[in-house]
């Protein structure tokens, strides 16, 4: 059960929020279960608290990745947490800090490996072949704009 702390002092249960509204002049609207209204600002964005989490079973995996400037490509896994349920689909929560960027892939506890867009693969290395392939390719096409530009 979440707070809602808010810059006026007030802390709201988020269980008792029946609805809430996003006002012009920055304020929430809060209509509580108790019958009550609330008019106040909030410190971060409400509509975070309510979307639902649920705890990952062991073995998911997310991997980012990254191209170094010589072009060689780097991989870091991180340990999937949980799962946020949004209404445009279902994202992993990761351990640890979020500077990293967006995951590439997740690979599941049977080794399965797939990304955002529902591609499936049969092992992580078959995905970073692929992945490597479309990077190369893409630089190279960048390469070639700017090389038909520049003459």
């Amino acid at each position: 059960m979440p707070i809602i702390s808010t810059k006026e002092g007030l802390k709201i249960n988020s269980a008792h929020v029946v609805q809430f509204t996003k006002l012009r002049n920055g304020q929430t609207r809060f209509l509580l279960s108790t019958g009550g209204e609330q008019y106040c600002e909030t410190y971060s964005d409400v509509a975070e608290l309510f979307i639902p989490v649920i705890k990952a079973n062991p073995g998911f995996v997310a991997v980012f990745a990254e191209r170094w400037g010589d072009g060689t490509f780097t991989y870091k896994h991180r340990s999937v947490i949980a799962w946020r349920l949004c209404p445009s689909g279902n994202y992993p929560i990761f351990e640890g800090y979020y500077g990293e960027g967006d995951y590439e892939v997740v690979i599941d506890p049977s080794g399965s490996v797939y990304d955002s867009d529902h591609n499936q693969y049969a092992t992580l290395e078959d995905w970073k072949k692929e992945y490597e392939a479309e990077a190369n390719e893409r630089a190279a096409a960048s390469n070639d704009s700017t090389a038909a530009k520049a003459a």
